[in-house]
């Protein structure tokens, strides 16, 4: 069984989870994120300083088609394998929905389940997961990729970052129920799934609220709200933006960021961390 809680003990830096997608349909990547390619990617992240990678076969962009489990499985499981027989060290995060994909990820003793959906779309995946021994990370969001950015679901009251801790705090219950340790839970604030840019902020500024649930992995690389700020729409251009908002996240003491920038973002941690010591 993995054991989260052993994993981070220690760490005194952010860990950097690389993003290798596997969908040919990234929000940033768009056609270069293909499986074809996604070894090559996950390697080079992995040699860039990369402490874990979060492997994705379903995009989740605003207007993104879902796809069959067995197709996003034909994407995930042969990297995860290959993965196993040339670095066998790496630790490895599956971002799926589904609870078929997790199995099939577990199989070959991925350590954590990546649930952007935080189990509504689909509730046994926390089952599954308990099952294979993984850690799982509850991402929050609301609607479907499809209809997020319906105004219906970025309705808050005035209190994002409240109403994100109280809905994440009850994914958590259903996922305890199902025998996911709470000890081996990961929440997530969802940046830009169904907020608008400006609620993003405030729960960025307000991200070390989810501490009270546990620990914390946050991934805002390339989004909507950086190039809401800078002016940048294509996600290309939003590696100072990712960069700022790391460093952010780290003064927060999150406990790992999710970013496509490896080599950038682990290098202004390490100045961070020379600068701090």
């Amino acid at each position: 069984m993995f054991e989260l809680e052993t994993y981070l003990a220690g760490v005194h830096r952010p860990l950097v989870m690389g993003i290798v997608n596997a969908t040919g349909d990234s929000f940033s990547e768009g056609s270069a994120s293909s499986p074809e390619t996604a070894l090559d990617r996950a390697l080079r992240l992995l040699d860039e300083g990369a402490d874990l990678l979060d492997i994705g076969g379903e995009s989740t962009r605003p207007g993104s088609a879902v796809i069959p489990p067995a197709e996003e499985i034909g994407r995930v499981v042969p990297l995860v394998r290959e993965l196993r027989r040339v670095r066998p060290s790496a630790v490895l995060s599956i971002d799926t929905r589904k609870s078929e994909v997790a199995a099939a990820a577990l199989e070959y003793r991925v350590e954590i389940i990546n649930d952007v959906a935080m189990l509504r779309y689909d509730p046994r995946l926390a089952e599954v997961t308990a099952a294979g021994g993984a850690a799982l990370v509850l991402s929050h969001s609301r609607g479907t990729p499809q209809t997020m950015r319906d105004p219906v679901w970025c309705d808050y009251g005035g209190d994002v970052a409240g109403s994100v801790v109280a809905e994440l705090k009850e994914a958590a219950r259903v996922a305890i129920a199902a025998g996911v340790p709470e000890n081996n839970l990961l929440y997530d604030p969802g940046f830009g799934f169904a907020k608008r840019p400006e609620q993003d902020w405030e729960l960025l500024k307000r991200v070390d609220e989810l501490h009270e649930l546990g620990p914390v992995l946050a991934g805002l690389s390339r989004k909507s709200m950086l190039g809401w700020l800078l002016g940048r729409p294509d996600p290309a251009e939003r590696l100072a933006g990712t960069v700022a908002a790391s460093l952010f996240l780290a003064d927060r003491s999150v406990e790992i960021i999710r970013v496509h920038d490896v080599r950038q973002v682990c290098d202004a941690l390490k100045v961070r961390e020379k600068l701090l010591s």
